[in-house]
């Protein structure tokens, strides 16, 4: 059945209408998702944008009085909620997840050969939570501890290049495979003296060339562990491998180096500068994938850079930011063009980062 979908002039908006369909600037970015209900600033935002029309939901329920004003008062508080409870729920699955895997790699550390299912038992509940609440990527870094790093590092970077998978287009079949990849990317660290893992100066040269180890030792620990593909094997040889051929262990070009390992490469990288460690503090999610970006020529492979930097700014409208001059704001839109220096609104304007170049996002505040 065919319903009205009315076409309604931004400036006789009312607040509580919502957007039957989606809404998009003059470059082609999305400024409002279908289902959305406006409120005030919604519609200072359309009209900054230059936006003339919407079209809005026909709702017969607009028509019965104070049952229609009851909605309108109620729906902004459930979303509230929502929007409170899912980060909770998530960092719990997060920290069941991190914990979990800690105690399974305790056993490879022990001689094991991975516990593959198990592995994957504990990953395939929380892509699927993920599914619901990409934006948390943004965010990852507020689920850490220092303490439980390498874990939550694995999870993490798991996580990310299962997005990645799906924002490249390898199939399907293959997702699950590249989450493990990400997951046990760092395997092969079981195998190195603890005393260098946790060391906090510099390592030495002698300390370097053992931690580079770990790529090896990883291979050959998923080659000997059953369910996991060459690719995943790879992924943990070659992740510290560069496109100029400048990584290790072999010095290999980006010619030679396995889809996963490239995918990985990436998820390690951004959530690594993301990250507090015993030696960097974390840095916004923003400045490292500016960094992500200029790495691509010669380092990273630029196809899959572009393909993350793209997928993981979209999630961006409505996240609660802070400018490098102290000033805190939303992201009211991304231009794919400029996808790290998105459109901020902070006291009452409207700042394009695009255009002001001398100002930067310093931190991603927590959902």
């Amino acid at each position: 059945m065919v319903t009205n979908v009315p076409v309604v002039d931004v400036k006789q908006l009312t607040i509580g209408t919502k957007l039957a369909e989606e809404v998009h600037t003059s470059l082609g970015g999305l400024l409002f998702a279908k289902g959305t209900t406006l409120f005030e600033k919604d519609m200072e935002y359309l009209e900054a944008f230059m936006v003339k029309q919407v079209l809005v939901e026909d709702s017969e329920e607009v028509t019965n009085g104070e049952q229609s004003d009851q909605k309108e008062v109620d729906q902004p508080v459930v979303s509230a909620k929502v929007v409170q409870e899912k980060p909770a729920a998530f960092q719990q699955s997060f920290e069941k997840a991190v914990t979990t895997l800690k105690n399974l790699l305790v056993r490879v550390q022990g001689g094991d050969n991975i516990p593959v299912m198990e592995v994957r038992e504990v990953v395939a509940p929380i892509l699927s939570q993920f599914q619901s609440q990409p934006q948390v990527m943004l965010s990852l870094r507020h689920f850490s501890r220092m303490d439980s790093y390498a874990y939550e590092h694995a999870i993490a970077v798991g996580i990310i290049s299962y997005m990645i998978a799906k924002w490249i287009k390898v199939p399907e079949k293959e997702w699950m495979q590249v989450a493990l990849a990400g997951t046990l990317l760092d395997v092969g660290k079981t195998k190195i003296d603890r005393r260098i893992l946790q060391k906090p100066g510099k390592l030495t040269p002698e300390e370097f060339e053992e931690m580079k180890k770990h790529t090896v030792y990883g291979y050959q620990i998923i080659k000997s562990s059953h369910g996991l593909s060459e690719g995943v094997a790879l992924a943990a040889l070659q992740h510290h491998e560069r496109e100029d051929g400048s990584g290790y262990p072999l010095g290999l070009p980006g010619s030679k180096l396995h889809l996963y390992s490239k995918i990985v490469a990436v998820a390690d990288m951004y959530h690594a500068m993301c990250s507090d460690r015993i030696y960097q503090k974390a840095q916004s999610p923003y400045v490292v994938v500016e960094q992500l970006v200029q790495d691509s020529f010669g380092k990273l492979d630029p196809g899959i850079v572009r393909a993350f930097v793209d997928g993981i700014t979209q999630f961006a409208a409505g996240t609660i930011v802070e400018l490098s001059d102290g000033t805190i704001g939303k992201i009211v839109f991304t231009d794919r063009n400029h996808p790290t220096r998105p459109m901020v609104e902070t006291g009452g304007k409207i700042v394009n980062l695009a255009e002001s170049r001398h100002l930067s996002i310093v931190k991603v505040m927590e959902q």
